[in-house]
């Protein structure tokens, strides 16, 4: 087996693409992007080469097989897709032949979870649901294990990365900003917004958050990582 990939490099989050085909939640609206926006993103991505950071896409909206397929593959690029399966064949979100297209397209196909919840609260029951449930039910769809998760929202404690790595899930990918390697179980992203300043763009792509976010995203990790939510 070669060996892992050490090499430090930013991951980017992507939500929906265009005009939203269902009703968006609080808050959702500013990650949509246009599609001109996206196509312009991608571009400068293809461009980088080797430096080039991962692309992930959360939720399962429908445009990521509509739009974010064809225009991935139009420019020779892979990304992984970390999909909701409560939301899987309705309106707005992917169907269920959307996620066997992404796979057989050699996307990644992650777990995202079933009903967008947050997982620092679940008990035992919502971890059946929203780990193994929702998990079976990607691999039945895509004939692939699914070994990476992404936190919905970005809310994880260390009890949620205790839970997935002992469900066999090899990384956890969170909305923490930063580069990520191959060998971390927590991995960063770096979250792609609309109306971004070119700076702001460039920053994402490079996973070179600016000194302030730096220095509120140690501490938001370093709280998240040592010290687990209190559920009552």
């Amino acid at each position: 087996m070669p060996p892992r990939e050490t090499a430090r490099r930013s991951v980017l989050i992507l939500h929906g693409i265009g005009a939203p085909e269902r009703a968006l939640e609080p808050g959702e609206a500013r990650f949509w992007l246009s599609r001109e926006e996206f196509c312009h993103l991608l571009d400068r991505v293809a461009a980088m080469g080797d430096r080039r950071p991962v692309l992930t896409f959360d939720d399962g909206n429908a445009s990521d097989a509509k739009i974010a397929l064809p225009e991935l593959e139009r420019r020779g690029l892979r990304a992984m897709f970390f999909i909701l399966t409560d939301r899987i064949d309705r309106p707005g979100s992917v169907s269920a032949g959307d996620v066997r297209a992404l796979a057989r397209a050699g996307m990644t196909v992650g777990l995202h979870g079933a009903a967008h919840r947050d997982w620092r609260r679940l008990d035992a029951a919502g971890r059946e649901a929203e780990f193994r449930q929702a998990r079976a039910r990607l691999e039945d769809l895509t004939g692939q294990p699914v070994t990476l998760a992404a936190a919905p929202f970005g809310l994880y404690d260390r009890r949620v990365a205790s839970w997935l790595k002992r469900e066999g899930f090899e990384a956890l990918y969170t909305s923490d900003r930063g580069l990520a390697s191959d060998a971390d179980f927590l991995r960063c992203r770096n979250c792609v917004e609309r109306d971004m300043t070119a700076t702001d763009v460039e920053r994402c792509l490079r996973g070179s958050p600016s000194p302030l976010r730096r220095l509120r995203g140690w501490a938001g990790r370093a709280r998240r990582r040592l010290f687990p939510l209190r559920v009552a």
